[in-house]
């Protein structure tokens, strides 16, 4: 499957991944050489030319207003907020992050802001270099990051984990190690071992281990079975496999084959009123899933579907649909699909 990674800000282009292994295209935030020291900050067009990237980490009280008097500050010195995150920290105070492009150096952009937020606590306001990659969103970059850390040893774990941190290192240790530093992460790996993330420019926030967190489960967890095979008492073999949305027409005949022979089914078939978005919702249910079942030949002879029992209660629990074909009822076939059905919901 193709893949679209990091994507955003000025000067995108596609250029080969470096981390995929089979070399597929991939687009990179490609950025522009930057100018000269002596250069001007715009062109003779009028248009402001991005002369430094850098990521500030700012800790804010937990207060209104904190956020408008940073970002204030920002723009009256020139700067352009490119991106803006909220770490949660304490119940006193957050971390915010952003991206800030502009003329402004390091050290005049920490004065600016520190002047702003009025402290002088050494890690309530950092500012580094960022490079372009980092104008991509946070979840695009931990979906990228996560197809490619997945089915990898500790050491392709730590790369990928590092990355998501921006972490200065990541190594796998065989023990749980003390990590009562908060530029200190210690994280458990699906293999058993741990890994310790340490970061020299920055505290690790309650976000960022959460994100780790996340993204190590996300890692480990199981791939969904594709589909299963089903032998018939008769010798029969059927094919069940998760349904695309597209079989509306073929469950449309279904639905109305096993309404046929109900005693109070109308020969006319004028009591059967659904719409195809009725049918959609039965094949794509909203937190659910859907499996049909079909013949050596591909016709759809069974249905296996969870539906909320109440879409208007995310809560409430999934409910099974069930539908079989006349013809290959007896066989067991109905109680095979509810069992597979919640396996496969809980994958």
């Amino acid at each position: 499957m193709s893949s679209v990674g990091d994507v955003g800000g000025p000067g995108a282009a596609p250029t080969a991944s470096a981390g995929s292994s089979d070399d597929r295209p991939v687009l990179r935030v490609v950025p522009s050489p930057s100018p000269s020291p002596d250069s001007p900050s715009s062109s003779d067009s009028g248009i402001t030319v991005l002369t430094g990237l850098h990521k500030v980490r700012v800790r804010l009280p937990d207060e209104s207003g904190a956020l408008a008097r940073l970002t204030a500050a920002v723009a009256g010195a020139c700067g352009n907020i490119l991106s803006l995150a909220v770490h949660g920290q304490d119940s006193r105070s957050v971390v915010d992050e952003m991206l800030v492009g502009g003329s402004l150096g390091a050290e005049g952009l920490e004065q600016v802001v520190r002047s702003a937020v009025r402290t002088s606590e050494p890690d309530a306001v950092l500012v580094v270099r960022a490079d372009p990659h980092e104008l991509v969103d946070a979840p695009t970059r931990a979906l990228d990051l996560l197809v490619q850390a997945r089915g990898r040893t500790d050491d392709g774990l730590a790369r990928g984990l590092a990355a998501l941190l921006h972490a200065d290192e990541v190594i796998s240790v065989p023990g749980e190690p003390a990590a009562d530093d908060e530029r200190l992460l210690a994280l458990p790996a699906p293999s058993g071992n741990w890994l310790l993330a340490r970061r020299g420019w920055a505290p690790f926030t309650v976000t960022e281990r959460a994100r780790a967190e996340a993204f190590l489960r996300a890692v480990d967890a199981p791939s969904r079975k594709a589909g299963y095979e089903i032998v018939l008492s008769t010798g029969e073999e059927l094919t069940a496999r998760p349904a695309t949305g597209d079989e509306i027409t073929e469950l449309d005949s279904l639905l109305r084959t096993c309404l046929a022979g109900l005693p109070d089914a109308d020969d006319t078939g004028s009591d059967l009123d659904w719409t195809a978005a009725d049918l959609r919702s039965v094949l794509v249910p909203p937190g659910g899933g859907c499996l049909v079942v079909r013949t050596d030949g591909g016709a759809l002879v069974g249905l296996g579907s969870a539906l909320l029992a109440d879409e208007l209660d995310p809560t409430a629990g999934a409910e099974p649909v069930l539908l079989v074909h006349p013809l290959f009822r007896g066989h067991r076939l109905g109680r095979w699909m509810r069992r597979k059905l919640v396996d496969h919901l809980s994958v």
